[in-house]
């Protein structure tokens, strides 16, 4: 990918550094307006179809970290994200969810403005749906047994149970969707922004990590990166950062000092349910799910199935020996798994140690309370529906059958130091705002207070959480930023 760029001097009229969701938008935008815009990714690019077959190469290669980043906590917390060409959009399952209503007011009242109506980021919606050909028919095809329970579910108790809008369009034995959609399975962002606009001139450097933002008076002036371990400096007319929730808060920290940015990350946080049925689960491995339980969406809480994998299901049960692990394989088509997404209240503190980022949170009370609520809710449900067993995200105490006390292990047992959960989605660490500030760097128009050249595009300027899978915020807010900057 380098082989075209002279690294001893590059000059460019706009750098996006990150490409995911908001800097792959960025760099369709302004490539298709015949700018002269130069993408940097810090990770390596790969085929649409590398990891098709194998999880562990897809965290090992495609993940930063490895997979999972360990967050000091009092529970067991890990954070993840993609660290490749497309970012996280490469390593997700392709849900394309509209901003819901209730956030879009949440920010037009902190802001007092009407920005964020959704008739003023309908057409952002509409095109990126259009592109990504996001699904909106009913394909019973695809519709796997888990989503079928949530329709038992929804039904029985009359809750509000919504189709799932993605940009799948295939569920074959090739492509097992389980840590997010492989390849061809889904109409993907390298595949409908990034490639399109390469053949259209946008250049892209891949291996390649900004290190340093430099700047002089109100300007950015140039950026330090390492390409293959090597520096250099990027020259730029115009600066958009689109790294990421945790990566565009530490370059923004590590260029201006610890004091110009408080870094907070906002998250989702994602607890798996394992569960034995009394019938088969299993009779097509890799589907992804289509349906959500947004009955509790007011209280930050969403309740879906995961795309069920055995080998993925058996790395959340290591806490079992031998013989629980084999009599659970010998009927391994009866089990499924699910995921209670909750809304944080406590922040992720984002610190920067010597160049390395260090991440810090607790579990607020609240939440605490509002998890044991939803789980004695949900796993009730299941028992219902014809769960015989449910193993819950739980360091000890975790297997209970029907038979058991449910909401007294839950009451007991759903503690800080017990728990397991893991984060995909990071928001509003760099935030937009009305003035600046130490959380506000931004302005709502995703320019920056304090440089007149460099904008932000990524999940970093949300002002806050989504509840819902953040991409299509992302974009959409992307585009606004884009148009109201570069028209």
């Amino acid at each position: 990918m380098n082989k075209n760029i002279d690294t001893k001097d590059i000059r460019c009229e706009f750098l996006i550094i990150g490409s995911g969701a908001g800097g792959s938008v960025a760099s369709k935008y302004l490539t298709d307006l015949g700018k002269d815009v130069l993408l940097v990714e810090e990770g390596n690019r790969y085929s649409i179809n590398e990891f098709k077959n194998s999880i562990s190469k897809s965290f090992l290669y495609a993940w930063r970290n490895g997979g999972i980043t360990p967050v000091l906590s009092k529970s067991n917390y890990g954070f993840g994200e993609g660290k490749c060409l497309g970012g996280g959009t490469y390593i997700n399952g392709g849900l394309i969810w509209r901003t819901p209503e209730i956030i879009l007011q949440k920010w037009n009242k902190i802001y007092q403005t009407n920005i964020f109506e959704d008739s003023n980021l309908k057409k952002y919606f509409d095109e990126i749906e259009n592109i990504l050909a996001i699904n909106k028919q009913f394909i019973n095809e695809y519709e796997n047994n888990e989503s079928l329970k949530l329709i038992e579910i929804g039904k029985k108790n009359n809750i509000k149970v919504v189709r799932v809008p993605d940009s799948i369009n295939s569920s074959n034995d090739e492509n097992k969707l389980t840590l997010g959609a492989a390849g061809n399975a889904k109409n993907s962002i390298i595949q409908k922004y990034i490639y399109p606009s390469e053949k259209k001139g946008l250049k892209i450097l891949t291996n390649c990590r900004a290190e340093k933002i430099f700047s002089d008076k109100n300007k950015v002036k140039k950026v330090m990166v390492k390409i293959n371990d090597k520096k250099t400096y990027i020259y730029a007319d115009n600066v958009i950062l689109a790294c990421g929730a945790t990566q565009t808060p530490m370059l923004l920290k590590k260029s201006f000092g610890n004091n110009f940015l408080k870094s907070e990350l906002e998250v989702h946080l994602n607890l798996r349910i394992g569960v034995k049925f009394k019938e088969k689960m299993q009779d097509r491995e890799g589907l992804m799910f289509t349906r959500q339980i947004q009955e509790y969406l007011e209280s930050g809480v969403l309740i879906m199935p995961t795309s069920f994998n055995k080998n993925n299901f058996f790395s959340s049960l290591a806490k079992l020996d031998n013989n629980q692990i084999n009599m659970i394989e010998k009927e391994i088509d009866k089990y499924s798994s699910f995921i209670i997404q909750l809304s944080s209240l406590n922040k992720v503190q984002l610190n920067n140690f010597f160049g390395n980022t260090i991440l810090n949170y607790n579990l607020h009370n609240e939440d605490i309370n509002k998890l044991k609520n939803y789980f004695k809710i949900f796993c009730g449900f299941l028992f219902d529906t014809g769960a015989e067993e449910i193993y819950l995200p739980f360091k000890k105490k975790f297997y209970v059958n029907k038979n058991d006390n449910l909401g007294e292990i839950i009451e007991n047992c759903l503690t800080k130091e017990n728990i397991e959960m893991v984060s995909v989605h990071g928001m509003s660490s760099a935030r937009m705002g009305i003035k600046n500030s130490n959380k506000s760097k931004f302005n709502l128009n995703g320019r920056s207070f304090d440089f007149e050249n460099l904008y932000c595009v990524d999940s970093s300027i949300l002002p806050t959480s989504t509840i819902e899978s953040p991409q299509a915020t992302i974009m959409a807010v992307a585009k606004h930023v884009l148009e109201n900057n570069f028209n």
